[in-house]
């Protein structure tokens, strides 16, 4: 009996931390993140999204996309019970999240677009392949090569960051 009370207030702990634990699972936990990173992910997240929904419609045969069950309510404690089914003309909830979330993804790359992101990118990776040139210049200009081994450079060089740059892709 007297660990039993000792008990309570760790067991009400354990079940505090057990909520919160189950609430950072379903709801994340906050993280530094940039404007423009937070933007690009969520499209990435909305595009993926998107990409299941339109799974998940096109296992739907064509007339279930505009006619079904809209409501079921079973009835237990009534002279008839059972389940009633009400069937009507309208959109099944899969393509109705489907197209939300396609408007969601639009919109977010609506966004992106119009603040430059894919611009900044560009601008990004246009500046990274200029230090890598200058960095190969440097080098090939410390090896001293003759000039056979530099006619041979000029044409490797080019050929093997194509093929790296496909591997890629």
């Amino acid at each position: 009996m007297h660990l039993g009370e000792k008990a309570a207030p760790v067991i009400a702990e354990a079940k505090v931390m057990e909520a919160a634990r189950k609430a950072v699972e379903t709801y994340g936990l906050p993280r530094d993140i940039s404007p423009t990173d937070a933007l690009l992910e969520e499209v990435r997240y909305s595009a993926g999204h998107v990409a299941w929904l339109r799974a998940k419609v096109s296992e739907l045969q064509s007339d279930d996309l505009v006619w079904g069950v809209t409501e079921e309510v079973d009835k237990q404690a009534s002279e008839f019970a059972g389940t009633d089914t009400t069937r009507s003309a309208t959109a099944n909830m899969w393509l109705e999240l489907y197209h939300r979330e396609r408007k969601h993804l639009l919109d977010l790359v609506k966004t992106a677009i119009s603040v430059g992101i894919e611009e900044r990118r560009v601008r990004l990776e246009e500046a990274k392949g200029q230090v890598v040139a200058e960095l190969i210049r440097r080098i090939l200009g410390r090896l001293e090569l003759s000039e056979e081994q530099r006619e041979v450079s000029v044409r490797v060089i080019p050929e093997e960051f194509r093929r790296v740059m496909a591997e890629m892709n």
